[in-house]
């Protein structure tokens, strides 16, 4: 019976060849393998669908040249036009087209095919140029807005003053943020029939419902107030009802630099109410360090993705069924963090 032994580093050497290799070089892996685990051509075949035949001119071929042997023979057919061209490709369109003189913002094939020409005396088609995007992982597709972030000043002192009371066990910490809910609906991904688009009405006139949300850190109590503006004084008024259900204690409230939480309204009502601070997080990283974003993206895609509220009493009513079922539990299972974590257990890692 035909049966290859190999050595600790042949077999080391036959596996990655098998993990990396495309198609059938990758079987032909898998038959000496096997092969060396003791099964027989005519057992290997059968279970790689293959001819006894095919087997065996495989295991001749590795004992004779070993991986090499494995391999396609080289193929005739046109050569390569360019063998370096996606490697050009990708080095060109990884940069916009102003830095290299051109007035488009983004690359387009003809504009690539006409630089390639134009710098490298390279002449290719349309396909040729596509295929070569394609093996250098480009694909067409939209790109996304961003918002002009600069750096804040006093981010490391912001970010140090959050670690520091997120471990003071004696204090009540609590996470604050607001959001706004429109008649109109989300747009989300939905289940739909092939060929058929839903078609979700809009209202005839949209009007929108502020919501002001807190959420205790350590217990996951939930605190929450619709309002029909979001203003320093609506601000003010929630905090009160925050200092309300917590007597005691100093109250570290988390929230982010918007203007109602910085005023000079806010700063003042602050001053004669000492016992509750604020704690401001630093610029630009409120959906990442305040938990209480993932409960309006929850409570968005719940209530309001591809739904149309007829008013905002309606709209109201399913916001206030929403939280009816929000319990401590749910609350922190779903804002679970760094920062809730840290609350909880000790110094935040961020």
């Amino acid at each position: 019976m035909l049966r290859i032994k190999l050595n600790d580093t042949q077999r080391a050497e036959l596996r990655q060849l098998a993990r990396r290799a495309l198609g059938r070089v990758s079987e032909r892996a898998h038959f000496v393998l096997l092969s060396a685990q003791g099964y027989a051509p005519s057992k290997i075949g059968e279970l790689m669908g293959y001819e006894v035949a095919t087997i065996r001119t495989w295991l001749h071929a590795y004992q004779a040249r070993g991986v090499t042997g494995l391999q396609d023979a080289p193929r005739s057919g046109r050569p390569c036009k360019e063998r370096l061209l996606t490697d050009i490709v990708q080095a060109q369109a990884s940069q916009p087209p102003p830095n290299l003189g051109y007035l488009p913002g983004y690359w387009t094939i003809a504009l690539l095919i006409m630089h390639l020409a134009d710098r490298f005396g390279i002449k290719v088609s349309f396909s040729t140029v596509r295929r070569a995007l394609h093996r250098a992982e480009f694909r067409w597709k939209r790109p996304k807005l961003a918002p002009a972030r600069r750096s804040d000043p006093l981010a490391a002192l912001k970010q140090a003053k959050l670690a520091e009371i997120l471990t003071d066990s004696e204090a009540t910490r609590i996470a604050l943020d607001e959001c706004d809910l429109h008649l109109l609906p989300i747009l989300r991904a939905m289940w739909q029939r092939l060929g058929q688009q839903l078609r979700i009405v809009t209202p005839g006139q949209n009007a929108k419902r502020g919501v002001f949300g807190a959420l205790n850190l350590r217990t996951g109590e939930w605190f929450y107030h619709l309002t029909d503006r979001k203003r320093s004084v609506e601000f003010i008024a929630f905090l009160t009802v925050l200092l309300t259900a917590y007597p005691a204690g100093v109250i570290y409230v988390i929230v982010d630099n918007a203007s109602i939480h910085t005023s000079r309204a806010v700063h003042k009502w602050l001053a004669e109410h000492p016992r509750l601070q604020l704690v401001y997080l630093p610029g630009y990283s409120g959906h990442k360090l305040n938990p209480v974003e993932k409960v309006w993206w929850d409570l968005k895609g719940c209530i309001a993705a591809n739904r149309r509220f007829k008013c905002l009493a309606e709209l109201d009513a399913a916001i206030r069924r929403y939280f009816a079922h929000f319990t401590p539990d749910h609350a922190l299972c779903l804002t679970n963090s760094e920062v809730v974590r840290a609350a909880q257990n000790g110094p935040a890692k961020m």
